[in-house]
């Protein structure tokens, strides 16, 4: 196996990498959209430079898709993860990859990332001076290669490389040197290379290679890594769940430069003057003209003065507004709240439309994560039954009023429900914690000490 090309991108990669930086450079906004802008022709070529600034500068970006994204990691983070891990795991709960990202961070850049591109990736390693295994993160773009086979009737993962920027001391100032993170499965066991280019040469060469090993069990026989896609968990790439709603929010921006170049252009009167002379003419060339309410114009007979004024072209705005409402039909959350009165029934069901793609989102996130915490366990040969990772996937609000809580707590008076299902009911709504186990609140309600009423 020729190891010069390390470097080498799986073709479906190329495919989506450009999608993939339209809508990221869409949800930064600011003068990343810029280049996507048309240029506009002109024959002088400071002129054209000139005029493009100018074109660029006057278009409104309005940062429906950045906002809409922030909106749905704000829905699904409104409340915390249920992290559940053993005692020697706590420590990720405050710092998961080492550089002081908590896991409920971790999760969060990752469903960012699933949202705008349909890709992420998570990889556990062990480090050998803090004695801790840590969850490291990488962008779809810094996924470049993947290689899957069929072991034992599964199909795992048996290559993944992986792209890493370091920083390199340079006097006071530092140089970003890119090296290649080979995560591989041979003769049945992982082993992990790292690929750098030795100082003076173009090739990229072995710097490091080991096997890492889990704590009592020997070389792993899978690649602690895993995807996290917007439609599910494996190698294959899904779109970008933000795409269509980026697509649109670049069209809007383009018809607001054309709508701003046409104001301003529509809005610069010509004046212009008529029935003069040879001789009138060369006087006020040679005088030149004043325009204003203070500087009378002296014509001749018949002589007449006016001004100019393009008509002014709705096409732009009138494109601009579609392109809005459509974005509304994708689930964009715009500035302005809608003040249309709207029954129960149907503000549930449109947050239940709007958050369909997010609770998949959300689901796939949480698996990984839950798997990447398991990984950590067996680095340490820890017991991985409990430990598990969940977003939260009840996405609607759900607001409780005095009558709706006597009528749960009625119907488990009476016999319709059971204790368990009303400590549910009331978790739901945030009367109880979320987080408390269900079987241990119903112990608690048992075992509570009666109320005394009265005087003593």
């Amino acid at each position: 196996m020729s190891t010069t090309n390390v470097d080498f991108n799986r073709p479906e990669y190329k495919a989506a990498a450009p999608q993939w930086e339209l809508v990221r450079a869409v949800c930064r906004g600011g003068e990343d959209v810029k280049n996507y802008l048309p240029e506009l022709e002109e024959q002088d070529g400071e002129r054209k430079k000139k005029r493009n600034k100018d074109y660029q500068d006057r278009a409104v970006f309005y940062p429906i898709t950045g906002n809409t994204r922030n909106g749905m990691i704000g829905m699904a983070f409104k409340k915390d993860p249920l992290v559940a891990v053993v005692e020697k795991l706590s420590c990720l709960k405050d710092d998961a990859d080492g550089a002081g990202s908590s896991i409920y961070q971790l999760a969060q850049s990752s469903l960012e990332s699933v949202l705008e591109v349909g890709r992420h990736g998570l990889y556990v390693d062990y480090n050998s001076d803090s004695k801790l295994p840590y969850i490291f993160q990488y962008r779809a773009e810094d996924i470049i290669n993947w290689r899957t086979d069929r072991i034992n009737g599964r199909t795992m993962l048996t290559l993944v490389v992986l792209r890493e920027t370091v920083e390199e001391e340079d006097g006071f100032g530092f140089k970003d040197e890119v090296q290649y993170r080979v995560l591989s499965i041979e003769e049945g066991k992982f082993v992990c290379r790292v690929y750098r280019k030795p100082s003076g040469s173009s090739v990229f060469v072995i710097d490091s290679e080991y096997i890492p090993e889990r704590a009592g069990n020997g070389a792993w026989n899978e690649i602690p890594f895993t995807f996290i896609g917007a439609q599910n968990n494996d190698h294959t790439i899904d779109e970008a769940p933000l795409l269509g709603l980026a697509k649109i929010n670049l069209g809007h921006y383009r018809n607001s430069a054309d709508y701003e170049d046409s104001v301003f252009f529509c809005g610069q009167i010509q004046p212009y003057l008529g029935g003069l002379g040879t001789e009138w003419r060369d006087y006020l060339e040679k005088k030149g003209v004043m325009v204003g309410s203070r500087s009378p114009i002296m014509l001749p007979e018949k002589g007449f003065f006016g001004y100019a004024q393009a008509q002014p072209n709705m096409l732009a705005k009138e494109a601009m507004d579609s392109k809005r409402d459509y974005m509304v039909a994708l689930g964009a959350q715009l500035v302005s709240a809608d003040s249309k009165v709207k029954t129960v029934i149907q503000s549930v069901g449109e947050q239940n439309a709007q958050t369909s793609i997010l609770s998949i989102c959300c689901s796939n996130v949480s698996d990984a994560c839950s798997k990447s915490l398991i990984w950590c366990a067996e680095y340490l040969g820890l017991d991985t039954k409990d430990i598990s990772f969940e977003i939260n996937k009840d996405l609607v609000n759900h607001i409780a009023d005095s009558s709706m809580i006597r009528e749960i707590v009625a119907a488990w008076q009476s016999g319709a429900t059971r204790k368990s299902d009303l400590v549910r009911s009331l978790q739901k709504y945030d009367v109880i914690d979320p987080a408390d186990d269900v079987d241990v609140v119903v112990d608690e309600l048992n075992n509570q000490e009666p109320t005394m009423v009265g005087e003593t």
